[in-house]
């Protein structure tokens, strides 16, 4: 059996045959030719046509080769040029990589960007900065989900997360379009805004800016606008609300007892003989003595939604949402001890060695024909007539209170009714 040879082996073999024919095809024509000059004869004849076939098959076979041997270069051209194309891809990509990855160090913010299949294709080392814990320098990233599993395990948030399960499928989820930053309070008291978002090519970036100093600063705003609220509706004396809160408070009261069909209770307290302790101990002991007298006041209010204000001068007013007649008289009540066991001195009184109240109580629902005015004035009717009727007590508007004019004097019982 003939040895195998290589399709350009067989075509060497041919060529150095054609040149052995094209050499014996020669040697016997000279052959042919070479006695005495002699005209050629048979022998020689033949001789040529095997040198012209010979010569024939060497330039078909070299022809042949030189086709081969051309193809062969054009192959291993295009080789080599795709080879030299891959490696400057390869390049140009791995330029573009770095080019990203300098472009996002340079970013004070910290990034990283996830594949599809949630794999770390690329962070920055603002972020490593920030949570060194989550990302170690130089180490591959996990995926996103296990890196929020990490950082719940490190305990990273200032809160600890009572469902984890639920909060990793959460974050796992967002990143749709429109999806809001997420603003989460870290265990050292650091803030970070974090942006989750998801690409066309199902790509999700991630990124964190930490917003600490921004977050105290509108924290600061906002307590300093609180404070200024509170100002705003608190008596600067006594640090009960003021009038401008009770008026805000009754009318707010007043619309929700009239929708709901509810009861609004009133107290008006007034300090009997408020001037004459001015005159007898002086204005900085009257301060003092109102501060005294809105904190036992504040004492006697015991339900939710209760409002202690000072109506104005040695005048303090007590709004009772949803309180009945029976309610509002026993607050009375209590306020009338408490004074009497502070036993404030006052030694111009003509009523009591120590100060006291004269109160007027008024009660109303409000989905009937009157108004808030209405309320106020029936309790100030009655607490004048409190006065007039020894003081140290408190008295109960009826339906005369609630009849007299806002504007008719109260300094004569006769008028009073």
């Amino acid at each position: 059996m003939p040895p195998h040879r290589a399709p350009s082996d067989v075509r060497s073999f041919l060529v150095l045959a054609a040149l052995g024919a094209f050499g014996v095809a020669l040697a016997l024509g000279l052959s042919a030719t070479g006695h005495s000059g002699a005209a050629v004869g048979a022998p020689g004849g033949a001789g040529l046509a095997l040198l012209v076939a010979a010569c024939v098959v060497a330039l078909r076979l070299i022809r042949t080769s030189q086709y081969e041997m051309h193809r062969a270069q054009h192959a291993a051209g295009l080789a080599f040029a795709h080879e030299t194309a891959m490696k400057a891809a390869q390049q140009q990509a791995q330029q573009a990589h770095d080019l990203l990855a300098n472009a996002l160090d340079a970013l004070p913010i910290g990034i990283a960007i996830y594949d599809a299949q949630d794999r770390e294709v690329i962070r920055n080392r603002c972020l490593g900065a920030m949570f060194p814990a989550l990302f170690e320098p130089g180490k591959p990233g996990d995926t996103r989900e296990a890196t929020l599993r990490h950082e719940l395990a490190l305990e990273l948030l200032a809160e600890p997360v009572a469902d984890p399960e639920r909060w990793v499928a959460q974050r796992m989820g967002r990143g749709e379009s429109g999806t809001q930053p997420l603003l989460q309070h870290y265990a050292d008291d650091r803030w970070v805004h974090t942006y989750e978002v998801r690409t066309a090519s199902g790509h999700t970036v991630v990124a964190r800016a930490e917003v600490t100093d921004l977050v105290r600063k509108e924290q600061m705003l906002a307590q300093a606008n609180e404070n200024l609220s509170r100002q705003s509706t608190t008596d600067g004396l006594t640090g009960v609300a003021n009038r401008r809160k009770f008026d805000e408070m009754l009318s707010i009261e007043w619309q929700r007892a009239a929708r709901s069909g509810g009861s609004l209770s009133l107290l008006l307290v007034d300090i009997d003989h408020f001037k004459r302790f001015n005159d007898h101990y002086g204005h900085v002991a009257g301060d003092e003595c109102l501060r005294k007298v809105a904190h036992l006041l504040a004492g006697c209010v015991r339900r939710a939604g209760e409002l202690l204000a000072r109506y104005g001068g040695e005048e303090f007013v007590l709004l009772l949402p949803g309180a009945d007649m029976e309610h509002a008289r026993d607050l009375a009540e209590r306020c009338l001890q408490a004074i009497h066991r502070a036993h404030i001195p006052h030694g111009s009184s003509p009523t009591c060695d120590h100060v006291t109240f004269s109160i007027g109580v008024a009660q109303v629902y409000p989905a009937g024909a009157r108004d808030p005015e209405g309320l106020v004035n029936a309790a100030d009717t009655a607490m004048y007539r409190a006065k007039m009727d020894g003081r140290a007590r408190f008295e109960v508007a009826g339906q005369a209170d609630w009849d007299i004019d806002k504007d008719a004097p109260r300094s004569h019982a006769g008028q009073l009714g």
